[in-house]
């Protein structure tokens, strides 16, 4: 017997290309979300006398909490539910929805409420003309025999501050440190030298890739300049009303990063904004711009790559899911797939620009 997903469902347009929706699933639904959390959340859990993966039931519960269960199983089924109510409703929708789970209980049915931006009304500029006029221009690049050495040097310091960091731990030195080194007593730049640093017989052999490492280097921060020339020029001749929730999605996205680069350095949230003499609040102000230009930038790629049928292949982007849960087996897989797909349709969309240019 077929068991019906959700019931109660019901959409309201909020306007500024914003869309409530609302919906209840049923209790034998989250039931069997429920067990597919308690299988997942305990497949890690240790109890004495029981292999990994295979411990009873009422004792996981009693180690994880009903809580926790029914939180994951709340994730689960959302997870499941609510995209195929995306589809059915035809919602166009776009980014991530602010989910609010109004009721969840063992043997009771979910409720919840979801608010999504949708796609809105986009003037988009030629986009085409703009990445030819771009991309098209054509530029030489070289590098200076300065260039050459400067690198070749720091090559040559590198291997310095290692060899003196590692003698350092050899002779019993507590707290070894990158020791200061003059340049008059870098190793010699010779043949043997550089045969310890890869596939490499001669120094010119060395120098001939190094050259030709720069060169790359040269042209790729050429060519990444171009793209961000290039949706900058659409972005400012396109006509698009943002809907605010992407623009909060950004800004959250920008302070994630800001507090990981912070918690990075071993300092405290709260020093930092207090040597800055600054509220998360103040900073949420400034980053409004940078937020809406990522918000703009994200809508255009989108609108392009369906333009142009740009999709990328199935089978890679599960690999590519598949291989970062490998190395994140906690990440929701839903959030994975999305960022997975997104980025490779981006770099698609840019390689299509290039192309135009060509």
């Amino acid at each position: 017997m077929h068991t019906t997903q959700y019931t109660d469902l019901q959409t309201k347009d909020l306007g500024n290309s914003e869309y409530e929706i609302s919906a209840t699933i049923p209790a034998e639904v989250v039931t069997t979300y429920r067990e597919q959390a308690i299988q997942t959340l305990g497949a890690d859990v240790e109890v004495p006398g029981f292999r990994k993966g295979n411990v009873p039931e009422d004792m996981l519960l009693g180690h994880l909490g009903e809580s926790r269960v029914m939180e994951k199983a709340g994730n689960l089924a959302l997870a499941a539910i609510y995209p195929t109510i995306i589809v059915s409703e035809k919602i166009d929708a776009i980014g991530s929805p602010q989910i609010h789970i109004k009721k969840l209980a063992k043997d009771n049915p979910l409720e919840f409420t979801a608010t999504t931006a949708v796609m809105p009304a986009i003037q988009l500029s030629d986009y085409k003309k703009t990445a030819y006029d771009i991309f098209s221009t054509e530029e030489t690049f070289e590098v200076t025999d300065k260039e050459l050495e400067d690198t070749l040097t720091h090559v040559r310091r590198q291997r310095a501050h290692v060899e003196g960091y590692e003698q350092q731990k050899k002779d019993g030195v507590e707290n070894p440190s990158v020791p200061e080194i003059k340049d008059d007593e870098l190793p010699e730049l010779t043949d043997e030298f550089v045969q310890t640093l890869g596939d490499f017989k001669t120094v010119a052999d060395f120098e001939a890739k190094v050259r030709e490492n720069i060169l790359e280097e040269k042209k790729l921060r050429a060519k990444d300049k171009k793209r961000i020339a290039t949706v900058e020029k659409i972005i400012a001749d396109s006509k698009i009303t943002l809907p605010q929730l992407l623009v909060d999605q950004e800004l959250h996205r920008i302070q994630a990063q800001m507090e990981a680069e912070i918690a990075h350095t071993g300092t405290k949230l709260e020093d930092y904004l207090k040597n800055i003499d600054k509220t998360i609040e103040n900073l949420r102000e400034e980053w409004v711009p940078e937020a809406e230009k990522r918000a703009k930038l994200q809508l255009i790629l989108n609108t392009i790559s369906k333009n142009e049928r740009i999709k990328p292949d199935a089978e890679e982007v599960q690999r590519e899911v598949a291989h970062v849960l490998q190395h994140y087996p906690q990440a929701e897989e839903e959030n994975v797939r999305m960022y997975v797909e997104t980025t490779k349709r981006n770099e698609m969309v840019f390689t299509f620009l290039e192309e135009v240019g060509k």
